[in-house]
């Protein structure tokens, strides 16, 4: 069984107490202490006595790897036999090694995220510290752009979401000559195709607006607003009902039937369009057709069209003919043409 938050807070309280050698602990100082704490950090009201017992059992044994050398002296006082000991100076084994070495690969992915001055270069210097350990280059790569635009806003937005911060967005659309400003509350970041969208809820208007970071100018905090929480939707329900990021909050999801060619099949089926997605039916040339239910929205036609001429829409009619007409102005430009070839 996992252990909780509260078991970990104990043990490391405990860890705090012991190391610090200026005054005895009895079992009772050390309840006392785990009590006070979780009380002040959490909320939390009573520990028993029979807890940290357990708590001082776990730092001994082998099961969080601490093998704490705690003796009882005078059959009253707890404390470390090796005075120097902590169960955060523990050196790191080469499972945890390699383990931190692949987690750091991917945190570095996301190196947007700057919450205080210097994290990049403490970023850089853990990365090559765990390497050297471990003795081994970079294994996982992500795909990422960090020439696009607005990843600097990522550590801001981060910041302003979780202090419900009311927030003045200026913002250049492409097809506008100057920025406008959006008064903004802003609820939620979200990554898709390697751009970042801020998902918030819009005052003037009033509904819930994508924003692109790549089109942001500048943001500053609304100190004379009003932070608007999130009555209006569930994020992993309006996400998941969809590909993308973009859609009306009062959207239904629809079932959307696409025929795919045996040539893109086996792709399909190993990574599907959507999470929804089935199989209906196959043919014999190896031929699938599948069934999505999900939000229509510009994102996946775009998937679609994606496919070129390995997949058919058959239903809904509507999405059909949007995709048809789509395909018909592409083909359109290249009818008639000198070849550049």
């Amino acid at each position: 069984m996992p252990l909780n938050r509260n078991t970990l807070m104990r043990i490391k309280i405990i860890d705090d107490c012991l190391h610090r050698r200026y005054r005895p602990w009895t079992i009772e100082d050390l309840r006392e202490a785990c009590e006070e704490k979780l009380s002040e950090y959490e909320g939390v009201d009573g520990v028993s006595l029979r807890t940290v017992q357990r708590d001082i059992e776990l730092m001994r044994g082998d099961k969080l790897g601490y093998f704490a050398p705690i003796v009882v002296k005078n059959r009253k006082y707890y404390e470390y036999e090796d005075p120097d000991f902590s169960i955060t100076r523990l050196p790191l084994s080469k499972q945890d090694i390699e383990e931190l070495s692949s987690a750091m690969d991917i945190i570095a992915h996301y190196s947007g995220f700057r919450t205080m001055t210097g994290q990049e270069d403490v970023l850089t210097r853990l990365q090559d510290h765990i390497r050297y350990q471990a003795n081994h280059s970079q294994i996982v790569f992500i795909e990422t752009n960090k020439k696009l635009k607005g990843l600097n806003f990522l550590s801001c937005l981060y910041d302003y979401i979780k202090r419900e911060c009311p927030l003045t967005i200026e913002y250049k659309s492409f097809k506008s000559a100057r920025p406008s400003k959006r008064f903004v509350s802003p609820y939620i970041l979200k990554e898709f195709n390697n751009r970042w969208f801020l998902l918030a809820y819009e005052k003037k208007n009033k509904y819930i607006n994508t924003i692109a970071l790549d089109r942001i100018v500048k943001i500053e905090e609304d100190k004379g607003g009003e932070f608007i929480r999130n009555t209006f939707f569930n994020p992993q329900d309006y996400f998941e009902d969809m590909v993308g990021v973009t859609r009306e909050l009062e959207s239904k999801k629809e079932r959307v039937i696409l025929k795919v060619d045996s040539d893109q099949a086996p792709y399909i089926l190993t990574k599907p369009i959507h999470g929804s997605q089935t199989l209906v039916d196959k043919d014999d040339t190896g031929g699938i057709t599948i069934a999505l239910n999900v939000i229509q929205n510009l994102e996946l036609e775009r998937v679609i069209l994606g496919y070129g001429d390995h997949i058919e829409v058959l239903s809904p009619r509507l999405l059909r003919h949007r995709i048809a007409r789509s395909i018909l102005v592409s083909a359109s430009k290249y009818t008639d043409r000198p070849s550049a070839l």
